[in-house]
C-alpha cells in the first residue's frame, strides 16, 4: 500500500509542477503511517464460540463457504491457523482431502471442490474437521466476458490505484449478480452437497481425491443436523448461500416432520459466523420467505407456533467493518421480515474495524480491499468466533477493546438492556 502511495504522490507532483512540493515529497512518504482502527461493538445475542464446543463430542464441524472473488482450494488457511492457534489446537492432518463436488441431478456438472482439514490437540482430547468449499469454478468462466478490462491495452491507461480497484471490481461484482440471476441454482447445490458430505462422513470416511455425489434422506439429514457438532463460517456473498441452503433444508424438514421425529432438531442451535455480510443487499428484489414476521409465534416456549418450529436457534453473528464498501450490519426488523421465522434467527451484530487508517497529507483513508477481506487476520474477529459472548469478562483482548450490549426479546424484558464495558 505505501508503494501504491508513494506513486499517487509522485503523479500529483508532477502534473502540479511545484518546485516546493517536489522538495517535500520525501518527507510526505515518509510521514505516511498506518494508524490502526479501534472499533469494536457487538449488539445482539449472547453466543458460544468455537472453544465452546471442540472439546465436546461428537467432533466439531466447521464449513467454510467463500464469497465474492474467485478463490482456490486452501483459500481459508489463514483463517484455520488463527481459529487453531486461539483453540489450541497444534495437531493438523499431514494432507487435506478433497472431493470434487458433482451435481446430484445430473452426475456430471462439476460444482466446486470441498477440502477437508483435520485438526486436534497433542492429547487429542480437542477435534475439529474444518470444511472448505470452493465454488468460484461455477462462475470463473462467466468472468471471461470482461476479462479484456484488466489486459494491458487498458490497463495502461489507468493509474495505479485505479487499476487496483478496477481488478478488484471485475473479480467481485459479477459474483453477486450471477447468484441472484444465471447461476443460484448451481452454487446452492454446491452448499447442499457440502452441507451433505459435512453430515455424512467422518475423517476416515472422505472420499479422498474423487468425483461424487452426496445423498443423504430426509430422517439421516434431519438426525445429522440434531446430533452433530456443527458451525458455519462465510464470508460476503457465502453468509447468503448458506442461509438459502439451511432454508431449504427447513423446507424439506419441514415437509418430512409429519413421518419423521424432528424433536431433537427442535432443541438445536446453530450459529453462523458471517464475515463481511451481505444479507441486506442481497436481499433487494428477491421474495420474501414463506414464513416471515413471526419469530415471537415460532420461537417463543409456549407460543401459539412453538411446536412447528425447525430449530431452537440460529446465531448469526454479522460481522462488517465500518469501511467495508461491500458488506452490511443486518437491522434486527431486517431479521423478522427477511428470514425465515421457522428457523429462530438471533441477530448479533459485530461493528469492527479490520483495516488500518493510512495518513497522508493530513488525510486519513482506508483501503476498502483490505477491509472487505482482512477479517481473517483481526484478533478481534478471531477471538469473538472462538470464544463468543457467553463468557466475554474472561477474554483480555475483548475486554479491554470491545464493547457488548445484549439485547433480549420483548416479552423477557425487566429492565432496560445492560450494557458491558471493558477497559478501553
Amino acid at each position: 500500500m505505501r508503494q501504491r502511495l508513494a506513486v499517487l504522490i509522485l503523479a500529483a507532483a508532477v502534473l502540479s509542477g511545484c518546485a516546493s512540493f517536489r522538495r517535500n515529497l520525501v518527507d510526505l512518504v515518509v510521514d505516511a503511517k498506518e494508524k490502526p482502527l479501534e472499533r469494536c461493538d457487538i449488539s445482539g445475542f449472547e453466543y458460544k464460540g468455537l472453544a465452546d464446543e471442540v472439546g465436546r463430542r461428537p467432533i466439531l464441524k466447521v464449513l467454510m463457504v467463500h464469497g465474492v472473488g474467485t478463490h482456490y482450494p486452501g483459500y481459508s488457511e489463514r483463517l484455520q491457523e488463527n481459529l487453531a492457534r486461539q483453540m489450541k489446537l497444534g495437531v493438523r492432518s499431514r494432507l487435506p482431502k478433497n472431493i470434487s463436488l458433482l451435481d446430484p441431478r445430473d452426475g456430471k456438472t462439476y460444482l466446486g471442490n470441498l477440502r477437508v482439514t483435520y485438526w486436534q490437540n497433542k492429547n487429542a482430547s480437542k477435534n475439529m474437521l474444518f470444511y472448505e468449499l470452493t465454488w468460484s469454478p461455477i462462475t470463473t468462466p462467466e468472468k471471461q466476458i470482461i476479462a479484456f478490462d484488466t489486459t494491458e491495452q487498458y490497463t495502461k491507461f489507468r493509474v495505479p490505484f485505479n487499476n487496483e480497484m478496477k481488478i478488484f471490481l471485475d473479480e467481485t461484482l459479477p459474483d453477486p449478480m450471477l447468484y441472484l440471476v444465471g447461476r443460484r441454482s448451481l452454487i446452492l447445490e454446491s452448499s447442499k452437497q457440502s452441507v451433505c458430505w459435512m453430515l455424512k462422513t467422518e475423517w476416515d470416511t472422505i472420499p479422498d481425491n474423487r468425483e461424487m455425489s452426496c445423498f443423504l434422506s430426509s430422517r439421516e439429514e434431519i438426525r445429522g443436523l440434531a446430533e452433530q457438532n456443527l458451525s458455519f463460517v462465510t464470508h460476503s456473498l457465502g453468509s447468503e448461500i448458506v442461509k438459502d441452503a439451511l432454508l431449504g433444508i427447513s423446507e424439506r424438514v419441514s415437509r418430512a416432520a409429519a413421518k419423521d421425529n424432528i424433536a431433537r432438531l427442535q432443541n438445536k442451535e446453530l450459529t453462523i459466523y458471517m464475515l463481511a455480510n451481505q444479507l441486506p443487499i442481497l436481499a433487494l428484489g428477491r421474495p420474501l420467505p414463506k414464513v416471515h414476521n413471526q419469530i415471537a409465534e415460532y420461537c417463543t416456549p409456549g407460543a401459539s407456533k412453538y411446536g412447528k418450529r425447525i430449530f431452537k436457534a440460529v446465531n448469526i453473528v454479522a460481522f462488517s467493518d465500518p469501511n467495508d464498501l461491500l458488506s452490511y450490519a443486518i437491522p434486527q426488523g431486517f431479521a423478522d421480515k427477511y428470514i425465515d421465522s421457522r428457523i429462530c434467527p438471533r441477530v448479533t451484530n459485530v461493528s469492527v474495524n479490520v483495516a488500518p487508517e493510512i495518513s497522508a497529507f493530513g488525510i486519513g483513508v482506508v483501503n476498502p480491499v483490505a477491509a472487505h477481506t482482512d477479517y481473517d487476520t483481526s484478533p478481534k474477529v478471531i477471538n469473538l468466533i472462538t470464544h463468543g459472548t457467553y463468557d466475554f469478562g474472561s477474554d483480555r483482548l475483548l475486554e479491554e477493546k470491545c464493547r457488548f450490549t445484549e439485547l433480549k426479546k420483548d416479552r423477557t424484558m425487566t429492565a432496560e438492556p445492560q450494557t458491558f464495558r471493558g477497559r478501553r
